[in-house]
């Protein structure tokens, strides 16, 4: 177990290095470390430092400048630092289940070093093992010391080849046999099989999947949640019954081992069925705590939603770190200027500013919104695992599943555009791979698309809105929901009828849930922004390192904290190309090259 870091908020937050960047550091209207220590907390904060120390420290997370990975070999080393981590053990689960923020703490720091080793972690730990935690019983916390043990090796299988936001829809069959007090787990075809399973094409040992549960008679249930062993843990192979296997190349997260997996007749244990929802009877009856199925679904909303609200946090990690690259780049990156002066940093170029500043305003924003989620799904999980399972309960997982299935669109979207817009803001040195855009980009882009199609959600979002709207006019009930994010909709007829003209600038800034008209709005709005921009420049390198983390993590000469743009990133080529060699191919080229002389004689 890694110790923690000791001594004061000083050495936790020491000093930045002088350099470049001290012009505008010094120009801040605020202290950074305060702003931190704010945000963030000083148990919260001690956290971090202690997981980027071990990291820093250890060999086995060195970045490989200059060498390029196969494919095999990151996979290899995703895993055994995965391993490495869990050896470590920085967060007790006693710590995980009376500070809840602290797992999303792990799972960004780890992140920010790489969503590889990151996302094999979440998917082992917080999707795998909180699903067996959550949604099973006492008879399943036998699997949990495994779990942090790494005895086995676990992720969580809902979408198939044919289904993906459809989770309702799923094919893959759990047929109960009382005889045998065995489920039967079977894939109709090759389009019920699971597909794009994190962990599963190489290294899971476990897997809990989702499948439709019929009991005798040919009752189905709906999707349920089963423990069910894919791979021997001694030797990786497939368990009788089992077709596993890896999905290949990805356009990004390489180090994870998406997989598939195709059941023929696998027959577990009824005790594997995770029954916090429901369960069977060994004589086959199907019994549940939850009055309609519509409640029953509402409070299994929760497992699925721990995916969404992980994206979420994800996206605006890949925001955060583009920004602080971007920034610390405009505020060093000096072009143009007075004809007579010098060269000025671009960051004093409005254009760059309105480039750059509203995402790193979003970075913050988005980041409370995701902190907020994070806390409310831990309340969901807490009242599942006790003995509130009542309307409230149910009610408290569809609201958390409509904020997450428009949070994870919002997130991903914009992070998605403002690490572009970051990448085009530095301009050719953007495009540089050693300065890391590039992968931030690749890495953040499936954020758009799994656990569900953005579109998709936004419209399951909808739907949620549009009951409530419905139950409304039916019958007079009132909208009000267990966090309170739809009780705006009470006046909603009012909202809709509110118009202003918009006169000035700073009537844009006033908040008061009214819409403009007239031909000036928009260009209000616009300039209420680039005024916003103008104030806030002088605070944005200081907003950068209260979010940024250490150079070691965030890994790009270019967004180093010693503002030493074009020393750092000289070194930086210097050690890709390595300038002092010939090429690989260069030997076996020279040899079999053709001669001038030779040339002439066959014309």
């Amino acid at each position: 177990m890694v110790p923690p870091l000791e001594g004061g908020t000083d050495a936790l937050l020491p000093d930045l290095p002088k350099g470049p960047l001290q012009a505008y550091r010094a120009r801040a209207s605020f202290c950074w470390q305060e702003l931190v220590l704010f945000l963030e907390g000083e148990d919260m904060l001690r956290l971090k430092k202690t997981i980027f120390s071990a990291l820093e420290n250890d060999p086995l997370f060195a970045h490989s400048h200059g060498e390029d990975l196969s494919l095999e070999k990151y996979r290899e080393l995703s895993f055994l630092r995965c391993k490495r981590v869990m050896e470590y053990s920085l967060l007790p689960v006693e710590e995980m289940v009376a500070r809840p923020l602290s797992v999303q703490t792990l799972i960004t720091c780890l992140g920010m070093y790489d969503w590889s080793l990151a996302v094999k972690f979440l998917l082992h730990m917080l999707t795998f093992g909180s699903a067996i935690y959550s949604s099973g019983s006492e008879r399943h916390l036998k699997y949990l010391p495994k779990i942090f043990n790494m005895d086995i090796f676990g992720c969580f299988a809902v979408t198939e080849l044919s289904h993906g936001s459809n989770a309702k829809a799923i094919r893959t069959t759990a047929h109960y046999d009382p005889t045998t007090e065995e489920f039967i787990i079977h894939s109709p075809d090759f389009e019920a099989a699971k597909f794009w399973v994190g962990n599963m094409g190489k290294t899971a040992t476990h897997a809990v999947v989702f499948a439709q549960l019929y009991t005798p008679g040919g009752q189905c249930h709906g999707p349920h949640s089963f423990v069910v062993q894919i791979r021997n843990p001694k030797t990786l192979l497939p368990m009788p019954g089992v077709m596993v296997g890896d999905i290949g190349k990805k356009l990004g997260l390489n180090g994870v081992d998406n997989g598939f997996a195709v059941f023929h007749k696998v027959r577990i244990p009824r005790q594997d069925l995770l029954n916090r929802i429901g369960d069977v009877t060994p004589e086959g009856a199907y019994v549940t705590p939850f009055k309609d199925d519509r409640q029953r679904f509402g409070a299994s909303l929760g497992t699925l939603s721990l995916g969404r609200v992980a994206i979420v946090g994800m996206s605006i990690v890949n925001l955060k770190l583009a920004v602080s690259i971007a920034l610390r780049f405009s505020a060093t990156r000096c072009q143009f200027g007075p004809s007579d002066g010098e060269e000025v940093p671009v960051l004093e170029y409005q254009t760059q500013r309105w480039r750059l500043l509203p995402y790193l305003a979003a970075a913050y924003a988005l980041d409370h919104f995701s902190k907020s989620l994070f806390l409310d799904l831990a309340e969901l999980q807490r009242g599942l695992m006790g003995t509130d399972q009542g309307a409230r309960q149910a009610e408290l997982g569809r609201e958390i599943h409509a904020l997450a299935s428009a949070g994870k669109p919002l997130a991903s979207w914009t992070a998605q555009r403002g690490i572009q817009e970051c990448r085009e803001a530095c301009g050719g040195h953007g495009y540089l791979a050693v300065n890391r855009l590039g992968d931030l980009r690749n890495d953040n882009d499936p954020n758009c698309t799994y656990e569900g199609d953005n579109n998709i959600l936004l419209q399951q979002t909808s739907s949620y809105l549009l009951s409530l709207l419905a139950r409304h006019v039916q019958g007079g009930a009132h909208f009000q929901s267990p966090l309170r994010t739809v009780d705006f909709l009470q006046a909603y007829p009012d909202i809709l009828g509110q118009r202003f003209t918009c006169p000035s600038v700073d009537s844009c800034l006033d908040s008061s849930g009214g819409y403009f008209s007239g031909e000036q709005a928009g260009k209000m709005i616009q300039n209420a922004i680039l005024d916003l921009c103008s104030q806030l420049k002088d605070d944005a390198v200081a907003l950068v390192d209260v979010i940024a983390p250490p150079d070691f993590v965030l890994d790009s000469p270019i967004g180093r904290a010693d503002g030493e743009l074009y020393k750092n990133l000289w070194t930086a080529v210097l050690l890709e190309s390595r300038v002092l060699e010939r090429p690989s191919w260069w030997s076996e080229f020279s040899v079999h090259k053709p001669r001038i002389g030779s040339l002439k004689s066959k014309l």
